[in-house]
């Protein structure tokens, strides 16, 4: 054994023990030490932790009493903790939270599952920033198929989904129907939470989102590209207002038949608003995440 990797073996034993900080004293009978290796995926099964998807990943350890403490990182995607095996634990992972587009929590010890969030940063016209390309997993860990006696390992897998969802809307023949000019178009979306919490579930006011929009050369029509929001939440609707200047056009949140406009997690939903017709037609398309390519798809 060369004088590196009898190091690389030492300091590892050495994490592990005092990660081990959960068992009472060197009685070592009632503890359990995790193995665990955290992956994200596609809904189609598509592992994407390593194509560059995944920038960063925070574990957070709940107990039966709230937030315990960070779990930190080891190798690659690989994790290594230890704790009192009579307890009742629950992992958390997010990837991809950024402090430079969302509140990132610092949690108080005790910190409930429900009461953990994350948020949205608003500009200084009150508006909402989008989010980041964010994953989330959460798992219950139980040591009921331990042996009874002596220090046990256990190894866990964590699989996180992205939560974040994908929208794009696209505005046709709006000037054939309002007339005018088509200057200092924009649109506000409205009807998603503005926070997560760990549970993965929208919560918090209504959020409003000003995406940029770009008119299409020769053509009367404007587009929203494809942006992230924090997913609807339940029994809510997406609104998107469309104003010319400080004046309110429209607003619409079903498509043509009558179902309500949805921001779906993991999921690219597009938007077509087109007054070429009798009367507004609204079409939606939800595709998988990176099939529209980043651009607009066509109906």
């Amino acid at each position: 054994m060369n004088a590196l990797t009898f190091l690389y073996r030492f300091f590892t034993l050495l994490f592990a023990t005092m990660l081990l900080f959960g068992c009472i004293g060197e009685q070592t009978d009632n503890c359990v030490q995790y193995e665990l290796t955290v992956n994200a995926v596609t809904p189609s099964g598509q592992d994407v932790t390593s194509s560059g998807t995944i920038t960063s990943i925070d574990l957070y350890l709940f107990d039966e009493n709230g937030f315990v403490r960070m779990v930190p990182k080891g190798t690659s995607s690989d994790y290594l903790f230890g704790t009192d095996r009579n307890k009742s634990l629950t992992l958390v992972a997010w990837a991809n939270l950024k402090g430079d587009s969302l509140k990132v929590p610092s949690l108080a010890v005790g910190t409930s599952l429900e009461n953990a969030q994350i948020g949205l940063l608003e500009t200084e016209s009150g508006y909402n920033l989008p989010v980041t390309d964010l994953f989330y997993a959460r798992r219950r860990l139980t040591s009921e198929n331990l042996l009874t006696r002596g220090m046990q390992s256990d190894t866990v897998k964590l699989v996180m989904e992205r939560i974040s969802a994908g929208l794009s809307v696209k505005v046709s023949h709006l000037q054939k129907y309002f007339g005018g000019e088509e200057e200092k178009l924009h649109i506000v979306l409205r009807g998603v939470g503005t926070a997560l919490n760990f549970l993965g579930n929208p919560l918090g006011k209504e959020a409003g989102y000003i995406p940029t929009m770009h008119a299409t050369q020769g053509k009367d029509e404007w587009m929203a590209p494809l942006f992230r929001v924090f997913p609807t939440q339940e029994d809510y609707k997406v609104f998107v207002d469309l104003y010319r200047n400080d004046k309110l056009l429209f607003t619409i949140n079903t498509d043509d038949e009558g179902n309500p406009l949805k921001a779906v997690p993991g999921m690219e939903t597009y938007i077509t608003v087109d007054f070429d017709y009798a009367r507004l037609l609204v079409n939606v398309n939800v595709l998988p995440w990176g099939s529209g390519g980043g651009q607009y798809t066509e109906f």
